[in-house]
């Protein structure tokens, strides 16, 4: 039997408005060999639906910060 041990980099977020969590984000980002998973949970649906270009956007920036951790890993 082999012991195989990956470290990975857990990011999470929430997008909110008014104090209220509409959705939350969370990412694992390996450091070394394989692949970051992403993904988003809507928490209140009622106000993700008039709210949903906001949380989008929320979506987005949290994607970049995900880029520029595994970019800055690979960098090492």
């Amino acid at each position: 039997m082999v012991l195989k041990i990956q470290q990975t980099v857990t990011l999470t977020g929430t997008s909110e408005i008014d104090g209220v969590q509409i959705a939350y984000f969370n990412a694992s980002i390996p450091q070394g060999e394989g692949s970051s998973s992403v993904s988003r949970n809507i928490i209140n649906q009622a106000l993700y639906d008039p709210n949903r270009t906001a949380v989008r956007s929320d979506e987005d920036e949290f994607k970049l910060e995900v880029y520029a951790i595994e970019d800055s890993l690979l960098a090492e």
